[in-house]
């Protein structure tokens, strides 16, 4: 009694069934090709698969790092704006502040000007006063009635 030498694979069984080596093996290449061939196309879905995987990840990175450049753009045009407007705000205030000073001091120029009139004045009226005084006691009494009568 021969032994048959039993196997897990339909094709060795149908191999030694037939008895035809040429057939078997013949068999076996295809189904290993076919075997091969279809690990291959895993592998190269696999590979494109990552290299999808990879790219959406990139463009996201690059997204992420568009945004966060708008963002820091956007803050420092903010930041600039906020900046521009307190420069001109204390210009402002500076000019206001240089025009109440100027104006304070023009009020005192002005207040001291008319100080120094108002001395000449009363000085000019004293010495008008005196001067009359003067005339009037060097002219005597009979000249003032004189001048009164007319």
């Amino acid at each position: 009694m021969s032994a048959t030498a039993k196997s897990n694979s339909p094709i060795a069984s149908a191999a030694t069934e037939s008895r035809d080596w040429t057939k078997a093996s013949t068999l076996e290449l295809q189904s290993g090709s076919k075997d091969e061939s279809d690990v291959l196309d895993t592998k190269v879905k696999e590979r494109h698969c990552r290299k999808q995987v990879k790219r959406e990840e990139k463009q996201r990175r690059e997204e992420v790092e568009r945004r966060a450049c708008e963002e820091a753009e956007a803050r420092a045009h903010k930041e600039a704006e906020r900046a521009k407007a307190e420069v001109e705000r204390k210009a402002r205030e500076e000019v206001e502040c240089q025009a109440h000073e100027q104006a304070e001091k023009d009020k005192a120029e002005v207040q001291r000007r008319a100080a120094e009139v108002a001395a000449r004045q009363r000085a000019l009226v004293q010495e008008v006063s005196k001067k009359r005084v003067r005339e009037e006691s060097e002219a005597g009494p009979s000249d003032n009635q004189s001048e009164g009568v007319w």
